[in-house]
């Protein structure tokens, strides 16, 4: 009876084991986690990827800060500060 008891203790706390490693490795890390909506997020904010003239037009027409940042082959991201 005590075999049976110790087997079935070892059974239980390896399938224990499994499932909590197995609950760890599905949720992320609080580094990946995103708590607020990137919309809603205070600073620059990634608009998109256009050429030079695209970008310094959108630039210009927006009415806070922005930037255009090179990325190379002759295209640019547009950056915009977002409160």
């Amino acid at each position: 009876m005590r075999t049976r008891l110790l087997l079935t203790g070892i059974a239980l706390g390896a399938t224990m084991l499994v499932g909590g490693t197995a609950t760890a490795q599905a949720t992320p890390a609080p580094s990946e986690t995103r708590t607020t909506p990137a919309a809603t997020a205070a600073g620059y904010q990634k608009i998109g990827t256009f050429s030079w003239t695209v970008c310094r037009d959108l630039r210009d027409s927006y009415a806070g800060s922005a930037y255009c940042d090179a990325v190379g082959g002759g295209k640019y991201e547009l950056w915009v500060w977002v409160n």
